[in-house]
């Protein structure tokens, strides 16, 4: 019979990672089939915007309050109920014939990343020791980067063929086996807090600390899930090239955040500040989406620069998921924390689409480095410093 892994393990943090990476493939796998989507069932660009944000409800409306029942239930099984929706979701993805059933179904997948997004973090932080545990959260930080890239090869593999929904099968394949290994995820310790009354399922919403970084976390998500959204159609229109094929450069290119991760985990772990790495990234962010945005570029040096953006964007978000054990002052609240980062993440993720998309047809390339420098200020304002003396 197949047992828990040990917690705290890098293959035990490895099978949770891979959750986030799966769900964040539900996030992107649909941005290479605006095509497909048009020609078979009449998306037009703003119906296609709004399909892009609307798996972002669910989480939107419901994370924080999931994240404080996930406290209670455990986070191993959300994180097995996750798989087995997305299985459901990706087999309805299949059967679809209009557009409206996409839609409702893209909705309904939004509750895997409700799950997911809350389970996976609070149990790492959980079953880490606190030796491993800010090595162990960067390393999260890059089931992004990762899982937008799988997302974008799933789907761009089948654009414009007519097996367009193959993305759809592999990722159901995928989550099929992450149910069949749900048994193998590790357990929570259990905390004893006799002398303690549980906390209120919206307690966590009253402290400062999660709520500026769950912010500064919506402020990254501005500038990057944006330029996530409209890059491949604008990377096409600069050099003539399919979108499929600009997806799968910006596939390629966001595993470069990888690294930029674990960098930045390495340099807090030998004692930088975090607030000055992040002052030095948000600065460099707003630098390089000149060149990155700028008409009349080559495609090297757009590619060269969008690496370096990229690079950025994974090292700011490591910065944040680093320092989410810190902010949480309960440590019976640690899935709640982290469900209220993706509360607010989702909000900005499904208005995130609705402004970058409008400024990609207005073709004022401008307004983009525009909305990456407000975002990056907003960051740097809005991130929870630690207190004085605090290691």
């Amino acid at each position: 019979m197949a047992r828990d892994m040990k917690p705290g393990t890098w293959p035990s943090i490895a099978l949770i990672y891979l959750h986030g990476v799966l769900a964040s493939a539900s996030l992107s796998k649909v941005i290479p089939l605006l095509g497909d989507l048009a020609a078979h069932l009449g998306a037009n660009p703003a119906q296609f915007g709004l399909l892009i944000s609307l798996m972002t409800i669910p989480p939107a409306v419901l994370a924080a309050v999931a994240g404080s029942i996930i406290d209670r239930i455990g986070a191993r099984s959300a994180l097995t109920a996750a798989a087995i929706i997305g299985v459901m979701a990706n087999l309805a993805y299949l059967q679809a014939g209009t557009l409206h059933a996409f839609m409702a179904i893209r909705v309904f997948e939004g509750l895997l990343v409700v799950g997911i997004y809350s389970a996976a973090p609070a149990l790492i932080m959980a079953t880490t020791g606190v030796a491993r545990r800010g090595r162990a959260m960067a390393v999260w930080s890059t089931y992004t980067p990762v899982g937008m890239s799988l997302g974008l090869v799933l789907s761009a593999s089948f654009a414009g063929t007519g097996n367009w929904r193959g993305g759809y099968l592999i990722h159901l394949i995928l989550f099929g086996a992450l149910v069949l290994a749900g048994r193998l995820l590790p357990r929570s310790p259990v905390v004893a807090h006799a002398a303690a009354p549980r906390p209120g399922l919206l307690s966590v919403l009253t402290q400062t600390g999660p709520l500026r970084l769950s912010l500064t976390f919506s402020a990254l998500l501005m500038m990057g899930f944006g330029m996530s959204t409209v890059f491949p159609d604008w990377f096409a229109l600069q050099h003539q090239v399919p979108v499929g094929k600009a997806a799968g450069i910006l596939a390629m290119a966001n595993l470069t955040m990888i690294p930029g991760g674990l960098i930045t985990g390495w340099l807090l772990a030998r004692g930088r500040r975090d607030v000055a790495v992040l002052a030095a990234l948000m600065l460099l962010a707003t630098a390089v989406s000149l060149p990155l945005f700028m008409p009349g570029l080559g495609q090297p040096l757009r590619i060269g620069t969008m690496v370096v953006w990229l690079m950025t964007q994974g090292a700011a978000i490591a910065v944040i998921t680093s320092a989410l054990p810190r902010v949480v002052a309960n440590p019976m609240q640690g899935a709640a924390a982290a469900g209220l980062l993706s509360q607010l993440a989702a909000m900005t993720t499904f208005v995130t689409p609705l402004i970058w998309w409008p400024i990609l047809h207005s073709g004022n390339w401008l307004l983009f480095v525009a909305v990456v420098a407000v975002s990056a200020a907003a960051a740097l304002l809005l991130f929870p410093r630690r207190a004085a003396g605090a290691r």
